[in-house]
């Protein structure tokens, strides 16, 4: 038995996973729904069998009654849904089969007590001639039992006939059963276009806040999608800034890479700081090149960056390739001893690699010559004219004769 109105789903077009989804949720809130009116039908049914019991004793009449029976039969089967609806519940999950049957059981409650309604209703005729209680039932059912057209449909059917045939057995006044009719027709119309409505109501809301959580979802997606798309944005530019911070040939800084790391250093300690600059440069490189070809240099000045990096240290150091076979090397915060220590490891290191220049001026390898210039600095400018110096005295060194370190 459908509990759900395909006609309804043709409008909000909606697929059948989700129909199935609106099936669940709806069950499940029939059942919770079932569930606290059991339990009102117990309190109330069990007040009105006090009521009872009360109004036999009080008259002297017998203990047994219809109505009695009816109240107890109610009760009965309010306790036998609860427990029904607790042994579906319990279990982790139900199988297509077992739910099957726990719908199954809900409805057949659900038909039980319309009947029960239209029972009632029908000895009623005998002692006030009203249909309250079946009016009742069914405006109940109609209120807190959400299904599709065909299901209400479906329950109404049977407790209806009952009446309609049942009625003319019980209510001999010709008048009150044609009132019954008509007000019995007027009432199951209301009944039934409200139940109408208060499903379409659900399914309604229900779709709404799947179609609320998929746009959610493809909203978070897409954030998600951009902020992925961003980071590697951010991490290309990254990329892209320290490939223009690095000099192709040699992997190490270039003069770019070598003045940002000048500005950090002075940006993030904005006092006066020691720094030590030494000016390196290949001694007769460009004889090398016109005798050896343009790779064997490249290789030279691969070697010569090789070897400025292993000799520094990266915590207090700095080296990068100022351009051509010229190196530049910045040291903050260090004695003099050590700067000088450190020029004459940097022009030894260069000269135990013991690569070959015949046509070298002042040695039959490769040598450097390195200007070294220390003062305190606090700005750019500072820095820009102890580079001047260094560069004067690495200028003094290649009068003195290459292959030296000196230092101002």
């Amino acid at each position: 038995m459908k509990l759900l109105d395909s006609s309804l789903f043709s409008t909000l077009d909606i697929t059948e996973e989700k129909q199935k989804l609106l099936k669940d949720y709806l069950f499940h809130e029939n059942v919770q729904r079932c569930k606290l009116f059991a339990k009102l039908v117990i309190l109330f049914e069990m007040i009105l069998i006090a009521l009872n019991v009360l109004a036999t004793y009080s008259s002297n009449t017998s203990f047994i009654n219809p109505y009695l029976i009816f109240y107890i039969t109610l009760v009965v089967f309010s306790f036998l849904l609860l427990f029904y609806i607790f042994l579906f519940e319990k279990k982790e999950r139900l199988t297509e089969k077992e739910g099957k049957w726990f719908q199954a059981g809900v409805l057949g409650f659900v038909s039980f007590f319309l009947l029960w309604g239209t029972v009632v209703t029908l000895w009623d005729q005998k002692e006030y001639g009203h249909v309250m209680v079946f009016a009742i039932n069914f405006m109940c059912v109609s209120v807190l039992f959400h299904a599709s057209n065909r299901t209400i449909l479906t329950l109404y059917s049977l407790p209806t006939i009952v009446l309609v045939i049942g009625l003319p057995f019980f209510q001999s006044s010709t008048e009150v059963l044609f009132g019954h009719y008509v007000n019995l027709l007027v009432f199951l119309f209301f009944c039934w276009l409200a139940s109408r409505m208060l499903y379409r109501s659900h399914v309604s809301a229900f779709y709404s806040k799947m179609l609320l959580m998929e746009k959610n979802k493809e909203l978070a997606k897409k954030i998600e999608e951009n902020e992925k798309i961003n980071n590697q944005l951010q991490q290309a530019n990254v990329s892209l800034h320290q490939l223009t911070l690095i000099d192709e040939l040699t992997k190490i800084p270039n003069r770019r890479g070598f003045q940002s790391y000048i500005n950090n250093a002075l940006h993030d300690d904005k006092r006066s700081r020691t720094l030590a600059i030494l000016m390196l440069d290949i001694d007769y490189f460009k004889l090398f090149n016109d005798h050896y070809g343009h790779i064997e240099g490249d290789h030279v000045i691969q070697m010569v960056a090789q070897n400025i990096h292993a000799c520094i240290d990266p915590a207090v150091s700095f080296s990068a390739r100022f351009g051509g076979e010229e190196f530049v090397v910045a040291i903050f915060d260090q004695e003099k001893r050590d700067v000088v220590e450190l020029g004459g490891k940097i022009r030894n290191s260069v000269l135990k690699s013991r690569i070959a220049h015949n046509f070298s001026l002042c040695h039959d390898v490769v040598t450097v010559s390195i200007g070294a210039a220390i003062a305190c600095v606090q700005s750019v400018e500072d820095v820009e004219q102890l580079m001047i110096a260094a560069d004067e005295t690495l200028y003094k060194a290649k009068q003195n004769g290459r292959n030296r370190f000196e230092v101002s």
